[in-house]
This record gives C-alpha cells, structure tokens and sequence, in this order.
C-alpha cells in the first residue's frame, strides 16, 4: 500500500506539473481528497499509535513532497501579488 500512495502523489503532481500550470493554478494547487485522506490518516496514526519504519518513511515522503510544493505554491502567490 504504501508504494501505491507514493506513486499515486509523485503522478498526481507530475500529471499537475505537465499541464504547464498558471502562477494562479499553481497557487490554488491541493492535493486530491484521496491522497489528503491518507496523509490524515497516516498523521492521526502517528499520534494515536505509532507507525511502523515503512509506513514512517512513507509519511517523510509524502511530507518532503508537500513541502517542495507549498514552497512552489508561496512563490507562485508571491509573484502573484507582485512581490
């Protein structure tokens, strides 16, 4: 399961990214609900507890991922309001 999320984020955002998107789509960008439902559901987890190494390192993926993209997002609104 845990490759099938992973590959399932890097082509959504890949199928995103060949689109060529605007600064305004790029902005507006979120994840699909069920990408956001697992990431949710692998944080609770987390908290409640625990997760294994796999699942862990799963979770630091996806998390590196979002994180490249809410930066891409900021700058994206950043040029937007021409800063």
């Amino acid at each position: 399961m845990a490759v099938n999320t992973q590959q399932s984020i890097f082509a959504e955002l890949a199928d995103f990214l060949v689109t060529q998107p605007t600064l305004e789509a790029l902005a507006a960008y979120k994840v699909s609900p069920g990408i956001q439902q697992h990431i949710d559901d692998l944080l609770e987890r987390n908290r409640e507890e625990g997760l294994s190494a796999q699942e862990r390192l799963e979770l630091e993926k996806i998390l590196a991922v979002l994180q490249t993209m809410d930066l891409a997002r900021a700058k994206a609104q950043l040029r937007l309001a021409g800063k």
